[in-house]
């Protein structure tokens, strides 16, 4: 079992997976969870797997899912998957090692190199390599939001950097300023401008007394008793319709009682009488 160099792995893990579209967040999830159970076995040639254990480390809560990914792994070169066909015998992963660093091949070497010659082979590649190669460099973020100016705050964000600004001066009274001010004023006044629409002011309600509702009775043609029992009735409830609402005009009101009034009266006549009451709305024109 030779050592293997984890960084140098991960790395080369990282840019394989760039280049392949196929791969998901749980593919990638589940690839480390068993990375890190072969790390933890010292790098075997092949790892004894459960579906819980692995479930667990890589945060797949679907069955249906973990068993995808695995075969997937599988199908395209990453593991070599040997799933149990026994209930009582864990499953095995073969880990493929991508680790491609001089490290791999010092122990195949080291025999055929006089023992005089120090080897520096891996401390100079080491070097070299991380001066060129290890370093990736970084797209810097920037902000969607471009040119933000807060005056509140007195910062400025810029392409994702925060510069502080100081306070805006105020804007000095200049003479275009004023003529323009002036403008609006005039604008505002020019006798094309609509006219303000006047407030509607609501009207107190008063209660009539007892004369006006029978006077107002009287003028319609109805009894001073309909009037009495009009003002008895509004007057015991606080002048509200229903007994709820309170009333808006009282001569509405009572109009309503003297009709509902003149209804009851019919209504206690037996038919003949209906047909010989005789009012002075009853038009003569129509036929009996």
């Amino acid at each position: 079992m030779a050592d293997v160099n984890y960084i140098a792995h991960v790395t080369n893990f990282f840019q394989m997976i760039s280049e392949d579209k196929r791969i998901t967040p749980w593919h990638v999830s589940l690839y480390f969870a068993l990375f890190q159970i072969w790390n933890t076995t010292r790098f075997k040639d092949e790892i004894n797997i459960r579906r819980d254990e692995l479930m667990g480390l890589s945060k797949i809560g679907s069955a249906n899912t973990y068993t995808r990914c695995l075969k997937e792994l599988n199908d395209w070169g990453y593991i070599l998957y040997a799933p149990s066909k026994s209930r009582f015998k864990s499953s095995k992963v073969h880990m493929y090692r991508f680790d491609t660093t001089p490290d791999t091949t010092s122990n195949t070497t080291s025999n055929t190199t006089s023992n005089t010659t120090p080897d520096t082979s891996c401390d100079t590649s080491c070097d070299t390599s991380s001066d060129n190669t290890s370093v990736h460099l970084v797209r810097p973020f920037l902000n969607s939001n471009k040119h933000i100016i807060n005056n509140n705050k007195h910062y400025k964000t810029l392409e994702g950097k925060n510069e502080f600004l100081p306070p805006s001066a105020p804007k000095k009274e200049t003479d275009e300023n004023f003529s323009s001010d002036n403008s609006r004023m005039g604008e505002l006044h020019s006798p094309n401008s609509p006219t303000p629409k006047p407030k509607k002011t609501k009207t107190k309600f008063t209660p009539p007394t007892l004369q006006e509702a029978k006077d107002y009775f009287h003028q319609n043609k109805s009894s001073y008793q309909q009037a009495e029992m009009f003002f008895n009735h509004f007057e015991s409830n606080g002048w509200k319709v229903g007994g709820k609402t309170p009333m808006k005009n009282w001569k509405a009101a009572a109009r309503n009682w003297m009709i509902r009034a003149e209804e009851y009266q019919l209504s206690k006549m037996s038919p003949a009488q209906q047909r010989l009451h005789v009012t002075e709305k009853k038009d003569y024109s129509e036929p009996l």
